[in-house]
C-alpha cells in the first residue's frame, strides 16, 4: 500500500474522487471489496499487511458529494468475482458516512453494502480507552470476517 507520488499531485492533474487499491490485487482473485473514506484506510491497510489478508481490495472515496456513482461502477468492473461489499468506518453508525453512502450505493451503483463500524451512540466517543480499543478491534473483525 502506498501514498500518492508527487507526480500524481503535480500541476495538470485533477482531484480523484475515488482511489483504486494501491496494492493492486489481482482483480480476478478479489472476493471482497471494502469501501472506506478518510484516514481509516490506513488502519485497514496496516491490518491487511500485518495479517497477510488476501483476495481483498480497498477502494477509497475521497469525496462523497456529489456522489461518484459512475466512477464507483468503473472501479467495480475490475472485480467481477467479488461477492461481498463492505463499507468500513471508524465513526459510529449514526455519525459517519454510512447513512449517506448506503442508499446511494444500492440505488445508483447497484451494490448492497454490509456495514462494518461502531454501533450507534448518542455521543461522539465512549470516553473509556479500553472500550475504545475494543471497538477498534471489533471494526477490524467486522470488516474482514464475513
Amino acid at each position: 500500500r502506498r501514498l500518492p507520488t508527487l507526480e500524481e499531485m503535480s500541476p495538470g492533474r485533477c482531484f480523484q474522487t475515488v482511489l483504486s487499491d494501491t496494492a493492486e490485487p489481482a482483480p480476478e482473485k478479489v472476493e471482497k471489496v471494502i469501501f472506506v473514506s478518510g484516514k481509516h484506510y490506513f488502519t485497514l491497510s496496516k491490518y491487511i499487511q500485518e495479517n497477510s489478508v488476501q483476495n481483498v481490495a480497498v477502494v477509497r472515496l475521497e469525496s462523497i458529494c456529489p456522489f461518484p456513482a459512475e466512477r464507483l461502477q468503473q472501479e467495480l468492473k475490475k472485480y467481477k468475482n467479488a461477492k461481498k461489499f463492505v463499507w468500513s468506518q471508524e465513526e459510529h453508525r449514526n455519525m459517519g458516512c454510512w447513512t449517506f453512502v448506503q442508499p446511494r450505493f444500492e440505488n445508483l451503483v447497484g451494490v448492497k453494502l454490509s456495514y462494518a463500524g461502531r454501533d450507534e451512540l448518542c455521543q461522539p466517543a465512549v470516553g473509556v480507552g479500553q472500550v475504545h480499543q475494543a471497538e477498534n478491534k471489533q471494526i477490524l473483525d467486522r470488516t474482514f470476517s464475513s
